[in-house]
């Protein structure tokens, strides 16, 4: 064999490495999740696990694909980004399908169905009876930067002030600790919020301001065979 065409056939073998180097190991499948959504998913600092109802879905369709699931920190502001980064084969964790994220992703169906509510400190329940009571001069909005409830905020809110702060966990501190006075969140967040810290409270927004939406795992594009497998699996 010349010497060129041994050099030739080292250089295509480095580039399959290489590429190969970057493909999900068969038999594991990553899983995108940002650890901050409880009921759905969260972090556990103790046992440094990620826990939370769709984390227990992640691991049994783990098993039901026979693949070994390793779970794969993200944020809600880097999420859309990452996915599309290859960083994981999925997203899951409360991930709201809308109009924009349907632009760049295709979803499983539904797992649940949810809206945007209201939640703010017990105390100032009887001033906060409606979305247009929060809407106003003085009243202090805050959000996580990133996802679906800073959108919502961004797009409805025009007479009170807003906050956007990077950590999910910390706006309902700063809430209870009186340094912002509403959050808009998903109705399951605010339930779960609520049971865990019984001064707060929460309310229905009316269905032309917050009308339903559903939750579902995320996939890039041209993953059309893995969601028909969770499908297929969702259905059983």
């Amino acid at each position: 064999m010349k010497p060129i065409t041994r050099y030739l056939l080292f250089c295509l073998l480095l580039l399959a490495t290489a590429c190969n180097s970057k493909l999900t190991p068969a038999g594991q499948i990553l899983i995108g999740t940002t650890g901050d959504y409880p009921p759905l998913t969260s972090f556990d600092t103790a046992s440094k696990q990620f826990i939370g109802e769709d984390i227990e879905l992640a691991l049994r369709l783990g098993r039901h694909l026979g693949k070994r699931v390793v779970f794969v920190k993200t944020t809600w502001k880097d999420l859309n980004a990452d996915l599309l980064a290859k960083k994981f084969d999925l997203a899951i964790g409360g991930i709201s399908i809308n109009a924009a994220r349907q632009k760049s992703f295709i979803f499983s169906a539904p797992l649940l169905m949810d809206r945007k509510v209201a939640i703010f400190r017990k105390q100032e329940q009887s001033k906060f009876v409606n979305f247009q009571a929060i809407d106003q001069a003085g009243i202090r909005i805050i959000e996580n930067i990133g996802g679906t409830n800073e959108q919502f905020a961004r797009k409805h809110i025009h007479q009170a002030t807003l906050n956007v702060i990077p950590d999910n966990q910390q706006v309902f501190i700063t809430l209870l600790n009186s340094g912002a006075d509403v959050m808009f969140t998903d109705e399951t967040e605010a339930k779960y919020q609520q049971q865990k810290h019984p001064e707060l409270s929460w309310i229905r927004l009316d269905e032309n301001t917050s009308p339903p939406y559903a939750k579902a795992i995320m996939f890039n594009q041209a993953d059309t065979l893995l969601r028909r497998q969770v499908n297929s699996w969702l259905k059983k």
